[in-house]
């Protein structure tokens, strides 16, 4: 039996893949002789039209994927917005995305300040400069992932809490370049998916980005190299031994100020998870300069599948 809102959004389909859809004086603002619609009822009304094509459509409704899990809207005119998609070799579609613009260095309207914090807190910020002199820190321990899987990381310097990730479906990290080389708004991009596997961290399944068993082999490094980098390393054949992989499903990104134009040295990153249930998790990454102000907040939708599924035994490649 349809609720209100269904009979008031009253769904008709007027070809394959449109329908029509109406809306109520119960979701105005504004004027009553110049009414707009508020964004929830247009997101009820977008919602309802996915759900009902997912079961209606005969290709859709063959894949027996009935439920949302979920939508990204993006409202044109209150802002620039550009669509833009990556092709592969053989022009097939892999990613579609939207994104935003502003300027920064316009205010559009008010600040205030807020009551938010990282809660629980983070270990006491590191001293940058004991680490690059590869000297104790103490409450953060040194390390770099090197290896097969994700190559990028091996330029990476990365600092775990010396007593562990205690909170489960949390992890923190500190991360820098080595070197001279500074981090843009593009590179916090791609920083938003350099973190611990939070499935494979709550899981504790020993896997190659099981947070827990990273930090374990940091402190047994420093017991004998206090200071001292230690080199995590991994192998597409260790992959393959994994129970599970992480596959992202939508990700979406939210720069909150401009970089200095130098770039940024150091980053902190928190990733965090509110529930992995039946294989579908949430993770939230949020992103920090050395003064723990926010930079940029990123979410992402996260399928965690069985390992068999990325990687073919015979070969070692990729099969998604």
């Amino acid at each position: 039996m349809a609720g209100i809102l269904h009979k008031q959004i009253d769904l008709k389909q007027t070809s394959p893949n449109t329908y029509g859809v109406s809306w109520d004086v119960d979701w105005t603002l504004g004027h009553k002789y110049d009414p707009a619609l508020f964004g929830g009822g247009v997101t009820a009304q977008i919602h309802h039209a996915a759900a009902t094509l997912l079961v209606t459509d005969p290709e859709l409704a063959a894949r027996n994927q009935p439920d949302i899990l979920s939508m990204h809207l993006e409202f044109l005119p209150v802002t620039s917005t550009i669509q833009l998609q990556l092709l592969s070799q053989n022009d097939k579609v892999k990613v579609v995305a939207l994104a935003t613009a502003t300027n920064f260095d316009k205010t559009l309207g008010p600040s205030a300040t807020t009551d938010w914090t990282l809660h629980p807190s983070p270990p006491q910020t590191p001293d940058f400069e004991r680490v690059v002199a590869q000297q104790p820190d103490e409450h953060w321990l040194p390390g770099h992932a090197a290896g097969e899987i994700i190559p990028v990381t091996r330029r990476i310097l990365i600092l775990n809490p010396r007593g562990g990730h205690i909170v489960a479906g949390v992890c923190d990290a500190w991360n820098r370049f080595i070197g001279d080389e500074r981090m843009d708004a593009t590179y916090l991009a791609m920083m938003a998916d350099i973190i611990p596997s939070l499935s494979d961290t709550l899981l504790r399944n020993g896997g190659l980005y099981d947070g827990h068993a990273f930090v374990q082999k940091l402190q047994q490094w420093a017991e004998k190299n206090p200071g001292a980098p230690a080199v995590v390393s991994n192998s597409v054949a260790e992959a393959m031994q994994s129970t599970t992989f992480n596959q992202t499903a939508t990700l979406d990104l939210e720069f909150k100020r401009r970089l200095p134009r130098e770039g940024q040295r150091w980053i902190f990153t928190r990733a965090a998870t509110k529930m992995l249930r039946d294989g579908r998790m949430d993770l939230d990454v949020t992103m920090c300069n050395e003064q723990m102000e926010l930079l940029c907040i990123a979410r992402q939708v996260i399928v965690v599948l069985e390992a068999q599924r990325k990687f073919n035994g015979n070969n070692g490649k990729s099969t998604l």
